[in-house]
């Protein structure tokens, strides 16, 4: 059975900030098909008007139906989506408003991009985190940057074979799915290392011996593996 060619080598999730634009422009150099997502697609598009195989595409937000779209569309993801600050903060007295920025952001578009790359299949994944992200850390967003890495982690993981329920098994995910995806963690971006940040993502993306690992990209060393196995000093 042959594979359905799909139009897209790479999409980037989030590509209208300063790195997803660094990002992009090194894909299109290496001659990759790129569909870029963004909720600013009309401010985004001049940025790349030069650039013929990429496409930017508007979108209103990652929910379920979004996600397959996209992800059927490309045959690797990058996922640069993230915020530094909520408007809206989780309410545990007040079930409607439970889920805070920081949990539908760094947790929920996580969870449905790897739901949807497990209904899709055949797609590489690059999930990009930061220093310091721990389910365990009193900081709420480096919490919930911890709990999306989990997510996308477990997903190269086959829950079958290993014998245990991970954090995304549920009615919606089938046991013994195994996804190629990594986590990338970033240090705090400044605009002098954007362009090395981009050409990590990219060796991590062509990298097949990253997945299921949780990286972190240092400027002296290309990745350093944090999961599994490393401990830190």
């Amino acid at each position: 059975m042959t594979q359905e060619v799909r139009p897209y080598d790479v999409l980037v999730m989030g590509g209208s900030g300063f790195l997803g634009q660094k990002l992009v422009q090194q894909l299109a150099k290496k001659e990759r098909r790129v569909l870029v997502s963004t909720r600013k697609a009309g401010a985004l598009k001049p940025a790349f008007a030069a650039l013929n195989d990429v496409h930017v595409h508007q979108i209103r937000e990652y929910d379920a139906n979004t996600l397959d779209t996209l992800l059927s569309q490309a045959d690797a993801v990058i996922n640069l989506v993230s915020i530094h600050h909520e408007e809206r903060r989780s309410r545990i007295d007040l079930p409607p408003a439970r889920r805070g920025d920081f949990e539908e952001v760094h947790i929920e578009i996580p969870r449905r991009m790897i739901h949807s790359a497990v209904k899709i299949g055949g797609c590489r994944i690059v999930h990009v985190s930061c220093y310091g992200a721990s389910p365990l850390s009193s900081d709420a967003r480096l919490r919930s940057k911890g709990l999306g890495e989990i997510i996308v982690r477990e997903a190269s993981e086959d829950s079958a074979a290993q014998g245990y329920f991970t954090y995304l098994n549920g009615p919606k995910f089938g046991w013994g799915s195994r996804l190629a995806s990594t986590v990338l963690r970033l240090p705090k971006l400044r605009s002098a290392d954007l362009d090395h940040w981009a050409r990590i993502i990219i060796e991590t993306l062509d990298d097949h011996e990253s997945i299921g690992k949780i990286q972190e990209a240092w400027t002296d060393k290309a990745r350093v593996t944090i999961y599994p196995g490393k401990i830190y000093a």
